[in-house]
């Protein structure tokens, strides 16, 4: 087997996940048979041309985040200003019923929006490192081949294993897209279904009436949540084996 890492990361915890991608490549090396030369890496450029893809809808997404991020704080500071000097006559009974369905309700999912989006940004950085890490690692192992240090067969079976592991990498980019995507649309869902209500409220009355009624069911941006917390799952790097 070969297999070299040149790095010590700084934060125990990302460390150890980043290590679980270089360790999986251990694993299908180890459990590889030799290949034939004329095999070598087929499939390769495909994957590559894949990645490249991926990386497109990476920074696409990271676009739209933007936009959501600016447009939520938009509204967020359309609600503020409103509740700093609001007009005469609104209801205050349904306003402390809404200050106390925010702090019941909506700001715990906005924590949980925001502890979902951190994953999946620890996650991606966490692929990123290990591709390098396996990248340095080929890298090594071809210099090793051309030396004539390991055989052909050796060097197929590293190659393969990185065309594997690879395959993982785009797994995982994948799975970072559908998350922010969805964390995108659940800023969206947020100022749509809660700021927007509440800073009209105070002069329509029966927007918040409406909005104490959607937020008394206990469901705010569950249905945006629940796909998000299993993106989040899926696009994680896998755990160093015990």
């Amino acid at each position: 087997m070969y297999c070299r890492s040149k790095k010590t990361w700084h934060r125990k915890g990302s460390s150890l996940r980043t290590i679980g991608v270089v360790i999986s490549l251990n694993i299908l090396l180890q459990g590889m048979p030799a290949l034939a030369s004329a095999a070598c890496g087929e499939g390769t450029e495909a994957v590559r041309q894949e990645l490249a893809a991926e990386e497109q809808r990476v920074r696409t997404t990271e676009q739209t985040v933007r936009a959501a991020k600016t447009e939520f704080q938009s509204r967020d500071t359309t609600l503020r200003e409103t509740m700093s000097t609001p007009p005469p006559g609104y209801d205050q009974a349904l306003a402390r019923r809404l200050v106390e369905l925010r702090r019941s309700e909506v700001e715990p999912k906005r924590a949980m929006l925001e502890r979902l989006r951190a994953q999946h940004e620890e996650g991606r950085q966490q692929w990123e490192q290990g591709h390098q890490l396996l990248l340095s690692q080929l890298t090594e192992a071809r210099a090793a081949f051309e030396e004539q240090r390991i055989t052909q067969d050796e060097f197929c079976r590293v190659r393969e294993a990185y065309l594997q592991a690879l395959r993982m990498y785009r797994d995982g980019m994948q799975g970072y897209c559908t998350g922010m995507d969805s964390y995108a649309k659940a800023l969206a869902a947020y100022g749509e279904r809660f700021l927007i209500p509440y800073s009209q409220g105070f002069g329509d009355r029966q927007q918040w009436v409406t909005l104490i009624q959607h937020l008394e069911r206990g469901d705010f941006l569950q249905d945006l949540l629940v796909p998000m917390t299993a993106s989040a799952i899926r696009s994680s790097p896998p755990d160093t084996p015990p």
